[in-house]
């Protein structure tokens, strides 16, 4: 009896010291993370929450990141490749990547959700940026592409063109900088992408500018939000935390 009583105390104790230690860890890595983001903010590199009639999010400021871009990017919850710092986050081709390490979802489960505003100048007329929402680490999964002067959907890295597209057309965002609000919705387990050319903020929640519903996706199933950056240069990525359209989805 003293024997079972001992190892159940053993038993015990040990579970309460790895329970400790686990949470010590936790917070160890949550103060480390903090202490990395302080290390490298500056004016116009860092994140911030952001309020208004689109939602709440979180946005992350590039144009004044300096530095390893690796490390940097890391600090603020992303995983790069092949991409610099020059006034943004500058990247020469398709396999210049950003993509977060944590979900991006403003709404899980089996309808699922995710918007984002982005930034962007647009270096050659054969420049663009594919945004995927709920992607996968590997940048599987439905999006947008913007070129300097259309937007089309992604069905991972293969673009179609929008059922409902701008009525006027877009001027070229060569050297001139471009802010677009996009979001995807899961439904039915096909994607309901739909954006708009202007910020999240301004935008009709209830009209979509370009969308694309019921658009078939191949491996559907990641809660990332991920950046191709080809010739082009990220100023700015707001991922909103809250859902922005509401025209045609289940809220």
């Amino acid at each position: 009896m003293k024997l079972t009583r001992f190892f159940l105390f053993s038993v015990f104790t040990l579970s309460v010291l790895n329970c400790a230690e686990l949470f010590q860890s936790r917070d160890k890595k949550d103060n480390t993370d903090a202490l990395l983001v302080a290390l490298f903010a500056s004016p116009g590199c860092g994140s911030s929450a952001v309020s208004g009639s689109a939602g709440n999010g979180t946005r992350y400021l590039f144009s004044g990141c300096s530095g390893d871009p690796t490390s940097v990017l890391r600090a603020f919850g992303f995983t790069s490749s092949g991409v610099t710092f020059n006034a943004g986050i500058q990247g020469t081709s398709a396999a210049s990547t950003i993509v977060t390490n944590a979900s991006s979802l403003s709404s899980s489960g089996n309808d699922s959700k995710a918007g984002i505003e982005i930034t962007y100048v647009m270096n050659q007329g054969d420049s663009f940026v594919d945004a995927l929402l709920q992607s996968t680490s590997s940048f599987a999964g439905p999006g947008v592409q913007f070129s300097p002067t259309q937007s089309q959907w992604l069905n991972g890295s293969t673009p179609s063109a929008f059922v409902t597209t701008p009525s006027i057309a877009w001027s070229s965002s060569v050297g001139i900088e471009k802010t677009v609000c996009i979001e995807v919705h899961k439904e039915n387990a096909n994607a309901h992408i739909f954006g708009w050319s202007i910020p999240c903020n301004s935008v009709n929640r209830s009209s979509y500018e370009f969308e694309q519903e019921d658009a078939v996706i191949t491996g559907f199933t990641g809660d990332r939000v991920g950046l191709k950056i080809n010739k082009a240069v990220i100023k700015s990525i707001t991922i909103y935390s809250t859902v922005i359209g509401t025209a045609g989805s289940f809220q």
